[in-house]
């Protein structure tokens, strides 16, 4: 047999039930890595997206993609999704299953406790899977050779250790190369990005430490901006997500990506990730000038006793300094909190003034979970990891307690004010998005010509840019002027290579 003749289907399937949301039915870009690697090996694979499937309608989705072999993506807090998906593929006869992702942090228990889950692949994936598959359906070599395959033997499970790729780079793909081989796949999907794979730090709650073993590798920057070009011409995004666990750790390759983004002339705004600990008056200029119009910070928790226990690095002062400085290039500080961690009274309190009173123009907060190789889960039984639920709250009780106020304290956050007008002026560098804020800013106010007049001044000076004409189409939307929306929607579509 001969690997183009052999059918493989990657499927994903988001959480159903308490972890449900837009971005978590979004397939991970890993899973993206894993289909470019297939296919360049020449085995004919597709991805799935079965997370708006009715689960009545998995068996047929699964039939369907007329698969040899299968391959499932699983987290935790979906895995009972991707545990679904196995024994819906093990009712047809003759098929592999296989089962990648982050939850393979369990190893062996996985094996043990669903019998329709034929390999796991701990570990990055890309050679792995086209190693495993060469193994098990050529005889190219013993599944012993594999490395992080977990699978059973007449003698019990045996598990290959994982080892990290040498060369992320070799294990890029361009949206335009898989978009064609995916399905249930949006295009937004594809306008996420990550520069680099791992973190340096041990945040007791985060897995990161167990998949990456807290070594931080970074694609070329060459390649994130044929990544950014192939974006546009695909999917005309003019925005983009950097989701890399910690894009700050390393300044001089933040330094490398923001020239290189400047210098190209795409005209994107962007969100990352950073710890705010890393940030200063320079770095955030630096971004800023580079279109990244918000900076999403895990600050988790204010209280020192929390913030010891989750392990986190920073301070409160180094904190709220750094929402001060990102205001000051009118960048939007966003924060993500953590509670339900047996806080006091008083602790609770510290957290949710801070989240009041620090300038934070957006938040979320999730109570705190359990995940599999983390460590506050260390001393865990792994049984508790396949109860009934979606996660494992570490304290559900004090979760309830506080999801009321937290919730309360993110909804003022939306009831108030956004950037003042000083921190939205021109200056004496002005760029892309300290004028997207002045404009919405003038918007906030009322004052709907001087928000035109932004818009229409971009324009003119850069008429390359879509963003002007992107957001006068959203204000002649909202006045009902059809005829300068159909206009602009026009240019619009001139400029991102879109026919329609």
């Amino acid at each position: 047999m001969q690997r183009e003749r052999i059918r493989v289907a990657l499927l994903y399937r988001g959480p159903q039930h308490e972890g449900r949301d837009d971005f978590s039915s979004f397939v991970p870009i890993g899973l993206f890595n894993v289909l470019k690697s297939l296919r360049d090996a020449g085995y004919d694979a597709s991805l799935h997206n079965l997370s708006a499937t009715p689960r009545a309608d998995l068996a047929g989705a699964i039939h369907d993609t007329g698969a040899n072999a299968f391959l499932i993506s699983a987290f935790f807090g979906c895995h009972h999704e991707a545990f679904t998906l196995a024994r819906a593929v093990k009712k047809q006869p003759g098929t592999m299953v296989v089962m990648g992702g982050p939850l393979t942090v369990l190893g062996s228990a996985i094996l043990e406790e669903v019998e329709e889950i034929d390999f796991l692949i701990r570990g990055e994936g890309e050679k792995a899977a086209v190693a495993l598959l060469d193994a098990f359906f050529l005889g190219n070599g013993p599944i012993s050779g594999v490395q992080g395959a977990i699978f059973r033997t007449s003698a019990g499970i045996r598990a290959i250790p994982p080892r990290l790729l040498a060369d992320i780079d070799r294990c890029f793909f361009l949206p335009s190369e898989v978009m064609g081989h995916c399905h249930g796949v949006q295009p937004e999907n594809f306008a996420i990005l990550i520069s680099s794979r791992g973190c340096p730090y041990r945040c007791a709650f985060c897995s990161s430490t167990a998949l990456w073993q807290n070594r931080v590798r970074h694609h070329k920057v060459d390649l994130l901006l044929s990544y950014l070009v192939d974006l546009r011409a695909a999917t005309g995004a003019i925005y983009f997500s950097l989701r890399d666990e910690n894009f700050l750790v390393n300044q001089t390759h933040v330094r490398e990506f923001t020239a290189a983004l400047r210098q190209s002339g795409l005209h994107y705004l962007w969100n990352a990730q950073g710890s705010p600990h890393l940030l200063d008056d320079d770095l955030a200029r630096t971004l800023a000038e580079a279109g990244c119009d918000q900076l999403q910070m895990g600050i988790e928790a204010i209280p020192p006793r929390l913030a010891e226990m989750l392990n986190k690095q920073g301070s409160p002062a180094r904190t709220a300094k750094a929402i001060t400085t990102l205001r000051r290039q009118a960048i939007r500080p966003f924060g993500y909190f953590i509670y339900g961690m047996d806080e006091t009274e008083a602790e609770g309190a510290e957290t949710l003034d801070f989240i009041r009173h620090s300038g934070l123009l957006d938040a979320v907060a999730s109570p705190l979970v359990l995940y599999p190789g983390t460590a506050l889960a260390q001393k865990v039984e792994v049984h508790r990891f396949f109860a009934k639920g979606e996660v494992l709250f570490y304290s559900p009780a004090s979760a309830r307690k506080w999801k009321k106020k937290y919730r309360q304290a993110l909804a003022g956050l939306h009831d108030r004010e956004g950037f003042q007008r000083e921190e939205v002026a021109p200056g004496e560098r002005p760029h892309l998005v300290r004028t997207v804020a002045r404009h919405f800013q003038l918007l906030e106010h009322g004052d709907l010509a001087g928000a035109e007049k932004i818009l229409l001044t971009l324009t003119a000076k850069e008429p390359d840019n879509p963003w002007g004409f992107e957001l006068l189409s959203r204000l002649y939307e909202e006045l009902g002027d059809k005829r300068k929306v159909a206009a602009m929607r026009r240019q619009l579509r001139l400029l991102t290579g879109l026919s329609a």
